[in-house]
């Protein structure tokens, strides 16, 4: 059953939503802040911090676009759900990129390569969540041209999943740092 709510209905779903984000935003600046604090026994590696920067500005993008569900008065416990998911797999996703500082890590090229399957996956379910939530909880076309953004997206999350080489991820981090840039340029580079 769906529920007819007032325009301020968003506001108290949007609470849950940007606690979430805070959360993710906070466990990135607290795991770059511990990696910069144990320096001297791990070996940074250039393409794990570029993705650490990458998801740190995805958060940020992830919180930009969900501006576009204001207009929503009709919530119900399924809706709210589909809108949170995206953002609980961005959770978890921050939650295992950098290492604990309680891990024997003494190299985070071999941590990256290690759990790139882990890692790529969930920023693949990550992507897909939120072409489902703006399919399915915002009412954008499944052939709206930012789900092909998405699906590019995904696409280069598997394709790192399974490649062990650097020169792969390379050419997969800047493939996806090119593909947010023209995404917001063309979807998001204001409020509106």
């Amino acid at each position: 059953m769906t529920m007819q709510m007032p325009a301020s209905a968003y506001q108290h779903v949007v609470v849950v939503m940007s606690i979430v984000l805070g959360l993710a935003v906070t466990q990135l600046l607290r795991g770059i802040a511990q990696l910069y604090r144990t320096r001297s026994r791990v070996r940074p590696y250039w393409i794990h911090s570029a993705w650490v920067g990458l998801l740190l500005i995805f958060s940020l993008l992830l919180w930009w676009t969900f501006w576009d569900y204001r207009s929503l008065t009709e919530w119900s416990f399924f809706r709210f759900v589909l809108y949170l998911s995206p953002v609980i797999a961005l959770y978890y996703l921050t939650a295992i990129v950098i290492p604990d500082p309680a891990e024997p890590v003494t190299s985070l090229r071999e941590y990256y390569f290690a759990n790139r399957a882990a890692l790529f996956g969930t920023f693949a379910v990550c992507g897909v969540l939120t072409s489902v939530t703006a399919t399915l909880v915002r009412g954008l076309a499944l052939s709206d041209s930012s789900n092909f953004f998405r699906l590019g997206l995904v696409l280069l999350m598997l394709v790192a999943m399974r490649a062990s080489t650097e020169r792969i991820h390379a050419v997969v981090l800047s493939l996806c740092t090119g593909l947010l840039v023209l995404f917001v340029t063309l979807y998001h580079s204001r409020l509106t």
